[in-house]
């Protein structure tokens, strides 16, 4: 059997996710040749060529696919193995942290926490990935993922929640739209061109506002449907047209733009955000620390 270091399966994931020797290379903090001369081990070992080139690129072959998901969550393993219990130091580096965020989190969360970490000293690494509501269990067990935020009312039953802050939806229109001259009705309301935002096939904004609607036997008009707040701001200053969104991007969006944000003209549930983490992340010193840190900047 060959001798394995945690070393070793570090450099296979960084290798299989970068598929570039010098960029794998230059995040695990050695040489190209010395990770060309691992990447020629790795091969001997599984028997396989892991990363073959096709056109100017590298790509995994089949068989590193199937690989890649174990050798993450075993890394995951070992890391929660050997780390002492109840310390971390994060101005010694080497640790990198992959979140799952909507690009709403992303926007109240991510620059914040990023001025923390630099302030602090520590030397960490924060990947940044988009939402992936049908998967998003699996990510986790396969260690794709350390930490999500999100608005997710039912929450995959594998994950560890905590509830960090509670939001509510707003809308936003342009300063001087016509509708909001006078106290808006439900009706007026309703006839409005909206914008609604359906991150990555989820409908959780969305749905708050629609499921109020049709308990109360209504429905608005949807002129526009898109995965992510990026470009709304633009899109309502040069429109007539409304968006729901929760309201503390409104608050960031009404500093920057021309834009003001109202009440609609029904009752609805608060957008209650939560912090969500695999069980075998739920005592490793590193992991509790960045916990520690979203809580801080979020709570």
């Amino acid at each position: 059997m060959p001798d394995f270091s945690l070393q070793d399966l570090r450099c296979l994931d960084t290798l299989l996710r970068e598929c570039h020797v010098s960029r794998a290379a230059a995040q695990i903090g050695i040489s190209q040749p010395a990770m060309s001369m691992m990447l020629a081990r790795l091969r001997q070992v599984f028997g396989d060529a892991l990363l073959v080139r096709r056109g100017n690129r590298l790509q995994p072959t089949d068989a590193a696919h199937a690989l890649h998901p174990r050798v993450k969550a075993m890394i995951r393993e070992m890391e929660g193995l050997i780390e002492p219990q109840g310390s971390f130091d994060p101005a010694l580096g080497g640790r990198r942290f992959t979140l799952i965020l909507t690009d709403y989190i992303d926007t109240i969360l991510v620059p914040r926490l990023h001025t923390r970490l630099t302030q602090a000293g520590a030397s960490i690494a924060l990947k940044i990935v988009g939402p992936n509501p049908l998967r998003i269990g699996e990510l986790f067990n396969d260690g794709t993922v350390d930490l999500t935020v999100s608005y997710f009312p039912r929450a995959p039953n594998n994950l560890i929640a905590r509830k960090v802050f509670s939001d509510r939806l707003v809308c936003m229109a342009r300063r001087g739209h016509p509708a909001l001259q006078r106290p808006i009705g439900l009706d007026d309301f309703c006839a409005l061109d909206h914008i609604a935002i359906e991150p990555a096939e989820a409908s959780m904004y969305r749905v708050i506002l629609d499921d109020a609607l049709a308990a109360l036997g209504k429905s608005r008009r949807i002129a526009i449907s898109k995965p992510d707040f990026n470009g709304l701001p633009f899109l309502l200053e040069a429109s007539e047209a409304v968006a729901a969104m929760p309201a503390r991007l409104a608050h960031l969006f009404q500093q920057r733009f021309d834009l003001v944000a109202f009440d609609p003209p029904l009752e609805l549930p608060p957008l209650d955000i939560h912090m969500m983490w695999h069980p075998s992340t739920q005592s490793s010193a590193p992991h509790v620390w960045l916990r520690e840190q979203v809580l801080a900047v979020l709570g």
